[in-house]
């Protein structure tokens, strides 16, 4: 008696790798659609407002259409990046400092009750003082220079990543911190494998406003004690009714902004992947 065969079923070409890459495909063509949207809104905000401009026959003193800031900017391409070079340094070291005491005030006011009764109201009322009206006292203190434009910015950004930081602690559910006790956790293994890996979502959250913040803080001490920077530029075209060249520098600052965010964005996507898989 002949033996039957019965054919196993075909394996698909390429196995996992292909797989791999054809998920990396559709991965990259998910990212690239909502980019693609983001640019057609950009760029119809502009050809509104350039449309504004000319339609309503608004003079250059009153408003200055798009074109015309982008032009300046053509013009004098290394006026406008050598500004925004210095913009950017006060504004990143104001982040880079404001992150990390923020981090470290919002999870000792955590986790030091004692503390958080005293510091956190006193931080919420510094809080709300205008930071104009604290950016002289930076300017005694450090002086007109590059420290007092950062710390200005620190000033700013600090206060989010505490909320952040506090409130992603907080949430940690109670069932986790029940499941370490009973696993008998150090409370350094609780903090460091629990408590800080579920607070990461809520950090980041925080740097994503603290870093548009800072941007703004740098500024604002640019106007206060700045000598260069795209808050100096702004003031002089202030000062000398340039429309055209404070909206170039208004535009630079757009897009420094929403690079810097679009770079924290894409650190919190790379470093916290089991959050975007979540989000989705």
């Amino acid at each position: 008696m002949t033996d039957l065969h019965i054919p196993s079923p075909a394996k698909p070409h390429g196995g996992p790798a292909l797989r791999d890459n054809a998920r990396a495909r559709t991965s990259r063509g998910a990212h690239r659609g909502p980019l693609a949207i983001s640019i057609a809104g950009i760029a119809g905000l502009l050809a509104l407002w350039e449309l504004i401009v000319h339609t309503f026959d608004i003079p250059g003193y009153l408003l200055a259409g798009p074109w015309e800031a982008l032009a300046e900017i053509a013009a004098a391409p290394g006026f406008y990046w050598q500004h925004s070079l210095m913009t950017l340094e006060a504004s990143a070291l104001g982040f880079g400092a404001g992150g990390v005491l923020g981090v470290i005030c919002g999870a000792v006011i955590f986790y030091v009750p004692a503390i958080r009764h005293v510091l956190y109201p006193s931080l919420i009322a510094v809080n709300t003082i205008p930071k104009v009206a604290i950016a002289p006292l930076f300017i005694v203190w450090f002086g007109f220079g590059l420290e007092s434009k950062s710390f200005v910015a620190l000033s700013i950004a600090f206060f989010p990543l505490v909320i952040s930081t506090f409130d992603g602690l907080a949430s940690v559910p109670s069932e986790l911190r029940e499941l370490a006790r009973i696993n008998r956790a150090s409370k350094w293994n609780q903090m460091r494998k629990i408590e800080l890996i579920h607070c990461l979502p809520s950090i980041f959250t925080g740097m994503k406003i603290s870093i548009s913040m800072a941007v703004g803080g740098a500024v604002v001490g640019e106007f206060i004690a700045g000598n260069s920077g795209l808050g100096f530029v702004i003031l002089v075209a202030n000062s000398q009714v340039n429309l055209t060249s404070m909206f170039a520098a208004f535009i630079c600052l757009a897009v420094m902004s929403l690079a810097l965010f679009m770079v924290v964005d894409h650190l919190g996507r790379i470093l916290l992947p089991w959050n975007v898989a979540t989000s989705k």
